[in-house]
């Protein structure tokens, strides 16, 4: 591996990105290996520490939902090779922890180790062979930034145990995770779904793709719903799930809240909910589920749902978030 130095992009204070340029060592470690990223998505999670609701210290390196390709291999590394196109999985799971046995390795006791020299957004990453997936041909390299997010959409639906032809189903929220959530539900069975954001441009994108299949809920209908997904992020959005869930019905909460965890409202007991709080990928099937999902069902329309943006431009990716109609945001290396 010849030398190489790596653009980096680091949040140093809430609001404000920089461009870092790091030197790359030629060694690497015997199971890394080192990736040439090529497209990594805009998460809720990048954005609340942009926006300065979550501080686990200035400078940060963000951006969890990267592909690439795979440009060097330590010595002991035998499962990958040069010039792999690979997903990662940003979870990483020790496999002998109590929770790693019994199939939670997404709580693994040893989650914060974080084996890798940076996140996403940057050019190259050095990285543990274990966090990897290889990835299929697809017919565009960009679906790879797709796979980790869509396996947490493929988790919330497992645990969900939801059946659409079945039960009356209403996706709240169709940002990047919404819109993962209602592509999969649909893709994986029959019968239709509601969906609702504010944002009324986010769901008529979606409703475009499946016009037979999608209901958008307007404000003022009072239905309620069987199952109800939170993905808006917001703790209204938690509220408003509450509000249109029906006796004994199932709310699956993917959001995750930053910066105003809500409270359960007086009288949501009496309708005796189960409520599921949906955390990253679970036992990392899904991430597998996902790769095979993109493969076969995402299709050159539904990529008019995201929106691409240099790296160099992502300080103003992040400040005007609200002002880009996609539904699902993607950071490019190239």
């Amino acid at each position: 591996m010849s030398a190489r130095y790596n653009s980096v992009a680091r949040l140093v204070s809430p609001g404000r990105f920089i461009l870092a340029c790091d030197a790359v060592s030629e060694e690497l470690p015997p199971d890394f290996v080192r990736i040439r990223i090529e497209f990594c998505g805009v998460c809720g999670t990048d954005r609340s520490f942009y926006l300065g609701h979550r501080d686990e210290g200035y400078p940060i390196s963000l951006g969890h939902e990267h592909c690439g390709t795979i440009v060097g291999v330590g010595d002991h590394v035998t499962t990958y090779q040069v010039g792999d196109f690979v997903a990662i999985d940003p979870n990483f799971r020790c496999g002998s922890c109590r929770y790693c046995r019994i199939g939670a390795g997404h709580l693994c006791e040893s989650s914060t180790i974080n084996w890798y020299s940076n996140r996403g957004y940057a050019k190259f990453i050095d990285i543990k062979a274990s966090y990897l997936l290889k990835l299929p041909e697809y017919r565009s390299r960009h679906l790879g930034a797709l796979v980790e997010p869509l396996s947490v959409a493929i988790n919330a639906t497992d645990i969900s145990k939801c059946t659409l032809a079945e039960e009356p189903t209403l996706v709240l929220g169709a940002g990047g995770i919404g819109t993962l959530l209602i592509f999969n539900l649909l893709e994986a069975q029959d019968g239709d779904i509601w969906i609702y954001d504010k944002a009324r441009h986010k769901t008529a994108a979606l409703k475009d793709l499946y016009p037979s299949r999608i209901k958008i809920l307007d404000s003022a209908d009072d239905r309620v719903f069987s199952v109800v997904f939170e993905a808006t992020g917001s703790s209204d959005g938690f509220l408003h799930g509450c509000a249109r869930l029906a006796k004994l019905g199932r709310l699956v909460v993917v959001s995750r809240y930053h910066s105003d965890e809500p409270a359960i409202p007086d009288r949501l007991p009496w309708k005796q909910p189960n409520i599921y709080f949906v955390h990253l990928n679970g036992n990392g099937d899904s991430f597998h589920k996902a790769a095979a999902l993109m493969k076969s069902s995402w299709s050159p329309d539904h990529d008019h749902l995201l929106s691409f943006h240099p790296l160099s431009n992502i300080d103003k990716v992040f400040a005007e978030y609200g002002s880009d109609h996609a539904n699902k945001k993607i950071i490019t290396m190239e």
